[in-house]
C-alpha cells in the first residue's frame, strides 16, 4: 500500500467545516480507524474511532497534540498518569511525551496535530 499525502492548501481558507467527528466507525479490523479529515492553518485534524477494547499503544508525537473526546470513554495515559477522556474533555500533550489510548467503550475523539506551536 502507498501512503498518499493530502496537498497543503495554496491559500489559507477563511473557514473550514468538518462534520462527523463524533461518529464511531468500524475499521473492519481489530485496529482503531484513524483518518486525517482536514489540513488547516495551524493543525491537521484527525478523526479517531475506537471500538470497545481497542488500543492505540504507547507512542510519541513529534509535535504538540490536543485530543478532544467526542463520544464514549477512552482511558488516556500520559507518562503513566491516567485520564478519562469523555465528551467535552480534552488532553493537551507536549511533543515527545509518551501516551496511549484504550477505548473503555465504543468511542470517537478528535486529534489536532498542532503545527508551529
Amino acid at each position: 500500500m502507498t501512503d498518499v499525502q493530502a496537498e497543503e492548501p495554496t491559500e489559507p481558507a477563511e473557514f473550514t467545516v468538518i462534520t462527523g467527528l463524533d461518529e464511531v466507525i468500524d475499521s473492519g479490523t481489530d485496529r482503531p480507524k484513524i483518518d486525517v479529515v482536514a489540513k488547516v492553518a495551524g493543525a491537521n485534524v484527525v478523526h479517531l474511532s475506537l471500538r470497545s477494547g481497542q488500543v492505540i499503544d504507547d507512542h510519541r508525537s513529534a509535535t504538540p497534540i490536543l485530543v478532544i473526546g467526542q463520544r464514549g470513554l477512552i482511558e488516556f495515559t500520559v507518562n503513566g498518569e491516567r485520564v478519562q477522556l469523555s465528551p467535552g474533555t480534552a488532553v493537551n500533550v507536549a511533543a515527545g511525551v509518551l501516551h496511549k489510548l484504550v477505548a473503555l467503550e465504543d468511542s470517537a475523539a478528535t486529534l489536532l496535530i498542532l503545527k508551529n506551536a
